[in-house]
């Protein structure tokens, strides 16, 4: 499989630049709507605590793939603005959660109608089917790093 992808190797630069083009398109897009300055990974911190509840700050840095000490910062930063809060366990007080405040949960339909405004906007023009292949195309790029990571 890799010497056939060897042979493509100038196809493969075009898709990395095709693919490196639209990230920063996209991450141009997320920063029109800037909030706070908050970047892309604050805006998932608190999309996270509101689909799945209080997190501790180890559990939040294994969903966001980032240190503990990443999410100390991102986690000031949101309770600055008022849209996370640090809570104690009531059962044993050395326990820290991240919970979201009703600030957030305001922030959250925020970016999710962003988020539908930019896919809007990169799907236009898109029928049913290129959808269809575009996500199976990401899926399986995902899938791809993730084998290899787990593998070294």
């Amino acid at each position: 499989m890799e010497d056939q992808l060897k042979h493509n190797l100038e196809k493969l630069r075009e898709m990395d630049e095709a693919f490196r083009l639209l990230r920063r398109l996209i991450n141009a897009e997320y920063n029109r709507f800037n909030v706070h300055g908050l970047g892309m990974t604050e805006g998932k911190m608190v999309l996270i605590l509101d689909e799945h509840g209080p997190q501790k700050a180890s559990a939040m840095a294994e969903l966001l793939r980032i240190t503990s000490g990443a999410v100390t910062g991102i986690a000031d930063r949101l309770i600055e603005h008022g849209y996370i809060e640090r809570t104690r366990s009531d059962e044993d007080r050395r326990i820290v959660y991240l919970e979201i405040t009703d600030e957030g949960r305001k922030l959250v339909g925020f970016i999710h109608e962003m988020r539908e405004q930019i896919m809007f906007k990169l799907y236009d023009g898109f029928a049913a089917d290129e959808m269809e292949i575009a996500t199976n195309m990401f899926n399986k790029m995902s899938r791809n790093l993730e084998l290899k990571n787990e593998s070294q």
